[in-house]
């Protein structure tokens, strides 16, 4: 099975209870460790988790050790963002209108030939990204 790109909106429901999405990513999540699916994010991605769980519960220190420590569990390979990663996702990103954080996550599954699995739904409409429910159906 190919690998899959997550945008952080899967991993900060996943992580925060109170998430709309919560149940939803938890489950994802699930399957794919499960069947052993390589998850990939940007390098970033670590920032832009633990900010986001940081501004929601108001603790740095358990944003940061769920940030880092998720994406230990999944066994996440980060993507590097180098010059050549940067340049496609600005074309990437400007062509799908897509906003910069966005943009990274779009080349990310571009440069890397796999699926982008977002709640975003910018993303899902501008870029080939599928939710996690959908991946989920696509995938019995």
């Amino acid at each position: 099975m190919n690998a899959v790109v997550l945008d952080a909106s899967v991993l900060i429901a996943a992580a925060e209870p109170a998430d709309c999405f919560h149940s939803e990513s938890r489950t994802l999540l699930t399957q794919l460790v499960t069947r052993r699916v390589p998850i990939t994010v940007p390098a970033f991605a670590v920032v832009e988790i633990a900010c986001a769980l940081a501004r929601r519960l108001g603790d740095p220190v358990a944003a940061r050790t769920l940030a880092i420590g998720g994406l230990s569990a999944l066994r996440a390979t980060e993507l590097p963002m180098d010059s050549t990663f940067l340049a496609h996702a600005t074309l990437s990103g400007t062509r799908q209108r897509l906003r910069g954080g966005d943009a990274l996550y779009a080349a990310a599954a571009e440069l890397s030939g796999n699926i982008l699995i977002s709640w975003d739904s910018e993303h899902r409409s501008r870029s080939a990204a599928m939710s996690p429910a959908e991946w989920l159906a696509a995938n019995p």
